[in-house]
């Protein structure tokens, strides 16, 4: 059990990569009069489905929900209330998964300049004159 949960946050994490190009692509394809409506559109509709995707879903799953009056069939889950257990199991995927969300951005802004930086170093042929080039337009 344990170990399913501590590769789901990896699993989360991926997905919200996906869902966070899915609904930027889906906003930029709606289409705003401007670039700030399209950038507020764009971080609530993003939001809310890493909020869904993250959160909610990973503690409708595990809810036993067998003792509310309207349980929505949710009745496999194993914690039926936040105690110690759930603390340990759903809490620290939670955090572990915000946690992740929180440094993968900076990983991939530093992972495409580095891209970006071994392409011109390519290019020059491990030069170091900035102004050589194998290209001949931009």
């Amino acid at each position: 059990m344990f170990l399913w949960l501590n590769s789901l946050k990896y699993f989360i994490t991926g997905v919200n990569f996906v869902l966070r190009t899915v609904c930027i692509k889906l906003v930029a394809w709606v289409g705003y009069p401007t670039e700030t409506m399209q950038l507020l559109e764009t971080t609530k509709v993003t939001f809310f489905v890493q909020f869904f995707n993250t959160a909610f879903l990973l503690l409708l799953v595990n809810a036993d929900l067998s003792e509310q009056p309207f349980s929505f069939g949710l009745t496999g889950g194993i914690e039926s209330d936040f105690d110690m257990s759930w603390f340990k199991v759903i809490g620290n995927t939670l955090v572990s998964t915000m946690i992740i969300t929180m440094i993968f951005p900076i990983g991939e802004a530093f992972g495409f300049f580095s891209l970006r930086m071994l392409g011109r170093i390519l290019d020059r042929g491990f030069s170091n004159d900035q102004f050589l080039t194998k290209k001949t337009s931009i």
